[in-house]
Formats: C-alpha cells, sequence, structure tokens
C-alpha cells in the first residue's frame, strides 16, 4: 500500500459516544482520516464499561471503549458552555465532516443541529446516527431495544425458545457501517449532499433481507428456525460425535455431494432440488443428523472440504482467533493496546493502527493550540 491513506487530508469531528457513531469514525480513522474525538468532561461513558482494561483501570481505557476508538485523538470540550461550542466551531472550521449520535433534542441542546451547522460552515457534511426515526426520534434506544423493535430477535433463536437478540451489537455496528458508507458518498457528492442520517430501528428491519423479502412476497409471519435457514435445506449445525458443525449446502450439486460423502443416496430423487428438500426438512434434517453423529467432527469436515461442500467447525472466540492467526499475529498492537484490524485491504495491505484508543483529553491541549497557529483556519 502506498504511504497515503485513502483518507489522508480529511478531518472529522466525532462527537459520539457508546458504539454506533464511534464506529463508524473509527473506520473513517482506519482508512486515514483525522478523527479528532470530542468528549465531554466525563468522558464518553463506555471508558467505564469495565472490567477488562488496557492499563490502569484509573486512565479508563475499557476494552469495550478501546474496540472502536482507536485512530483518534482525544479533546475534552463541555458543548454545554459557550467556551465549549465556541471551540467546537474553530474545530469545524478546520473539518470535513462531523458526526454524531445525540437525539434531537440534545442536539438543540448542544448547538449540533444540522442546518445551523450547515449554515455557518456550508462546507461541513453532517452525519448522525439515531436510535428510531420519525416522530419517535426522542426516545432513547440502545441496540438491544433496536433488536426487540425491529423484529430481529422475533427470528432469532430456538424455534422452541424464546425470541434472543444477537450475541453481539449488531445493529449498532450495522448502522456505523451504513454511517460512514453515507458520509463517505456525502463527501464524495459535497455541493450536492450536506447531510446523512440513519436510525438504528430503520436499519434493524432494513437488514431482516431476505426475511422480510419472504414475509413482503407471501404475507406468512417469519418464525425462528433456530440454526437453521427459512429458504434453504440443509443450511445448519449438526453435532458430530465430538463436536459440531455447520453445513451450509447452497445448491443442488453441493448436495449431491454431502450426500457422497455421509454414504447416503437419493435414489428417487425426492431431495434432488433445493424446493423438494424445503418440502422434506424433517426428513432431511433427521438423514443427515444420523449420519453426522456418527462421524469424528475432523475427519468429516476434511472429507466435506476435499468435496468443496461448505463446512466448518462452530467455534469458540479463541478458537477463531487462532484460525486467523495461523500465519502470525492477527491483532493490531499500539501502547500495549490489542484490537482487531480493520478486514478492509487496500493495494493488497492491511490498514495500519496509528493511534492506540486515546485516554480521556489526551490531545487537547495540543489540539487547540493548533487552532491558534497562523493558516489554522
Amino acid at each position: 500500500m502506498s504511504a497515503q491513506l485513502p483518507l489522508d487530508g480529511i478531518r472529522v469531528i466525532d462527537a459520539s459516544r457508546v458504539l454506533a457513531g464511534p464506529f463508524a469514525t473509527m473506520l473513517l480513522a482506519d482508512l486515514g482520516a483525522d478523527v479528532i474525538k470530542i468528549e465531554p468532561p466525563d468522558g464518553d461513558e463506555t471508558r467505564t464499561w469495565g472490567p477488562p482494561w488496557w492499563g490502569d483501570p484509573a486512565e479508563r481505557r475499557s476494552a469495550y471503549f478501546a474496540s472502536v476508538n482507536r485512530n483518534k485523538r482525544s479533546v475534552v470540550l463541555d458543548l454545554r458552555t459557550d467556551g465549549g461550542r465556541v471551540a467546537l466551531h474553530r474545530l469545524i472550521e478546520t473539518a470535513d465532516l462531523l458526526v454524531h449520535n445525540y437525539r434531537p433534542a440534545t442536539v438543540g441542546r448542544l448547538g449540533l443541529e444540522t442546518d445551523a451547522l450547515r449554515a455557518r460552515h456550508p462546507h461541513l457534511v453532517v452525519a448522525s446516527v439515531g436510535g428510531f426515526p420519525g416522530r419517535d426520534a426522542d426516545r432513547p434506544a440502545y441496540d438491544l431495544l433496536a433488536q426487540a423493535v425491529s423484529g430481529l430477535m422475533s427470528v432469532t433463536g430456538a424455534a422452541d425458545g424464546p425470541p434472543t437478540k444477537v450475541g453481539v451489537a449488531l445493529l449498532d455496528l450495522l448502522a456505523g457501517l451504513e454511517c460512514a458508507l453515507g458520509a463517505l458518498a456525502a463527501l464524495v457528492g459535497r455541493g450536492r449532499v450536506g447531510s446523512v442520517e440513519v436510525s438504528l430501528v430503520e436499519v434493524g428491519v432494513a437488514s431482516l433481507a431476505n426475511v422480510l423479502g419472504n414475509h413482503l412476497a407471501s404475507g406468512v409471519e417469519p418464525r425462528r428456525h433456530g440454526n437453521a435457514h427459512p429458504n434453504i435445506v440443509p443450511y445448519q449445525a449438526f453435532a458430530a460425535a465430538d463436536g459440531e458443525l455447520v453445513v451450509a449446502v447452497g445448491n443442488d450439486r453441493q448436495f449431491v455431494a454431502l450426500l457422497a460423502v455421509l454414504g447416503l443416496d437419493d435414489g428417487d430423487g425426492r431431495l434432488s432440488s433445493n424446493p423438494r428438500r424445503l418440502e422434506r426438512r424433517d426428513e432431511v434434517i433427521g438423514l443427515l443428523t444420523d449420519a453426522i453423529a456418527r462421524r469424528g467432527r475432523g475427519e468429516l469436515l476434511a472429507a466435506l472440504a476435499a468435496a468443496d461442500v461448505p463446512a466448518g467447525p462452530v467455534n469458540r472466540v479463541s478458537e477463531a482467533l487462532a484460525m486467523l492467526e495461523r500465519e502470525g499475529r492477527w491483532t493490531q498492537e499500539v501502547d500495549g493496546v490489542h484490537t482487531a484490524p480493520n478486514p478492509i485491504r487496500v493495494d493488497g495491505a492491511r490498514l495500519p493502527a496509528r493511534l492506540p484508543p486515546p485516554r480521556l483529553g489526551e490531545h487537547t491541549a495540543a489540539v487547540l493550540a493548533a487552532l491558534e497557529e497562523p493558516g489554522s483556519g
């Protein structure tokens, strides 16, 4: 990769907190943007979401905070005060993009209204992440609430069990991705586009994708399938003799190969197509469950790989990490803090971790002093 990163020269004012906004701005920072994280005097609340911690707990760099705040500089400003807002506008004069995830009522108190910012700083792009869209925009929302009201929980979990949330704050992360994508599009279209906004709930409903599509096409209420798939059979987890694995058959050729590996036969062709297998889901799963249970997981996965059947072990987090580190350390380390690398590769190279997750207000003096230098804007 060339020494210059794709977003070199772009400055982002990150007035967001917790997860969705900070994740969006970290993606931009990884791509080379100069991201200045504006924190209130008490800091982003996720700084206290520990243990575990990186370093001294008094520095308030929780593992949670560190996971979405690398490659940023921290500036403490109290936007509830005139002085804090004056300093913010000085910074905005030097910036291309401002990102926040405050509710409309809070935005008004802090002076972050999009129209007012754009009127004062016509060059600025404003990107915001909310919880609820429209008339409910002032309702507080965290990922769990968004997973519930969006319908995601209703289709997650065992078929005979309760609705279940996804194991990570998935909608915060998806909203962050959408926010970053929208912000990049607005920067490309600057002069034609001045602001973008997304909400967790709207992202959640849209991200139901094929599940929502099935409902729109049929009117049938989607249900939970556990680790199975509503449209594909077999596409789920199974128990081998010594561990769990998944088999993800996406076409009929792969199903024929799966049967061959398991020593099974579909002589009359009743299972030859996915629509037929969907009609006979219980029969197919029963047949495969018995055959897979008699095999060792490692041996069976090797045979499936040789037959080009998509399959893999159900790894624990430590096992997934070890899988990626077979050719060397996968995580990145700066200042003793380890984080996952950005999965985007540019010109074949991994994006660098340039700055560690900052200590609270670590860069306040330097950033504000630079505003006094000639030519700083």
